[in-house]
């Protein structure tokens, strides 16, 4: 075990346990099996033993650069989220090294699925595959729910890309995920980062279901690597390694979701916010449409969930991550805006959502108060 992977795993023992084990370490002995010992040294032993089994029981989660990378958590929400079952850490499996799939020298793991019923952030760790200087690493990848891919029910929306090194800062701009700001080169080049101090790269997921009333709560996920490679000029792919990483694997069965009755309307719209469904990971904000919303080419005119403000005076204005909206009736009176968050959000913290007035590009962010 390195250095690092070891104060990795002492994040989990209180502090008096080290610090006692420390100042004591010197003292201890080593007591050979098969001879008979004193009551006293069987208690040390049986109080040793507790101590153990109960450090080892604390276990300290963590999700891992990647899954930080894509959506930003404190580690009070680590550990919250993964002992309510709605984070699963593959490395703390007992058998973490089953789900390791190797194939012409590379080495691909899951790490941390993060799921609620319609949205799903998952992070896999890519080792032994070389990636230079300021090349783009690539992958072709194929997921869907259940065994059946040709099933209109195991469809899935979403997003994937290797991890870069850089993440959304407060107000939705880009930075690196220490916090610093961007460098480039001499020739103006952003200089990313993927490949982390061991070697690895992160390899990052965003899946959601393509209608509000499918679930992916208890489902089998499906995940299949093809080939790995290297983006060149024009996102042109090309694949310098071919093979086969297949995952399939349980997503989570807790979601976590409160559903509020909002019945408020979206300034200078003809929508009113009739409920939301929002969970730590995502929101769903359920619309009834007075009149008819202009439409043109890709847009729809529906108003948009773009963030969040908390109790606490905080506002994450740009926190949305990727969704959809669409019309849920054929009569256009009903409609959807769904979309999945940068952070985690501790829901009963949130007083107000900040809401684009349409998809149209010109249009404004407004602020409505939740009851």
């Amino acid at each position: 075990m390195r250095s690092e992977e070891l104060l990795k795993a002492m994040n989990g023992i209180d502090d008096k346990i080290i610090a006692d084990t420390y100042k004591y370490s010197t003292k201890i002995k080593v007591v050979k099996a098969g001879k008979n010992l004193p009551l006293a040294a069987c208690i040390g032993i049986a109080l040793f033993a507790t101590l153990t089994v109960t450090a080892v029981a604390a276990i300290h989660h963590f999700w891992g650069r990647g899954m930080n990378g894509i959506v930003k958590s404190t580690d009070v929400q680590q550990q919250t989220l993964t002992e309510q079952g709605q984070a699963i850490v593959y490395s703390e499996e007992p058998d973490y090294s089953a789900y390791k799939v190797t194939d012409q020298g590379v080495t691909i793991v899951p790490e941390t699925i993060i799921a609620d019923a319609h949205f799903a952030y998952l992070s896999f760790k890519v080792s032994g595959l070389e990636v230079k200087g300021l090349e783009e690493p690539g992958a072709d990848v194929t997921y869907y729910l259940g065994d059946d891919p040709d099933d209109v029910n195991s469809w899935l929306s979403g997003s994937s890309s290797f991890f870069d090194g850089i993440v959304p800062d407060e107000n939705g701009m880009g930075e690196y995920e220490d916090g610093t700001p961007f460098q480039t080169t001499e020739n103006g080049e952003l200089i990313t980062h993927y490949v982390d101090e061991n070697g690895d790269l992160q390899y990052i997921m965003m899946l959601h279901t393509p209608d509000m009333s499918d679930s992916l709560l208890g489902k089998k996920l499906h995940v299949e690597f093809n080939e790995l490679g290297i983006y060149t000029g024009k996102c042109e792919f090309t694949g310098t390694v071919q093979g086969k990483w297949i995952f399939d694997l349980e997503l989570p069965k807790v979601s976590n979701a409160q559903v509020i009755t909002v019945n408020k309307q979206v300034p200078g719209t003809d929508c009113t916010i009739d409920t939301i469904e929002i969970t730590p990971i995502s929101i769903a904000v359920n619309y009834t449409v007075d009149g008819k919303l202009e439409q043109y080419e890709d847009c729809n005119g529906i108003p948009e969930f773009m963030g969040v403000g908390l109790k606490d005076g905080t506002d994450y204005k740009y926190i949305q991550n990727g969704g959809s909206s669409y019309y849920t009736d054929d009569s256009m009176e009903k409609a959807i805006s769904s979309a999945c968050f940068q952070r985690i959000i501790d829901v009963s913290e949130v007083r107000s959502l900040f809401i684009r007035t349409s998809d149209y590009d010109n249009a404004g962010i407004v602020e409505v108060d939740l009851p």
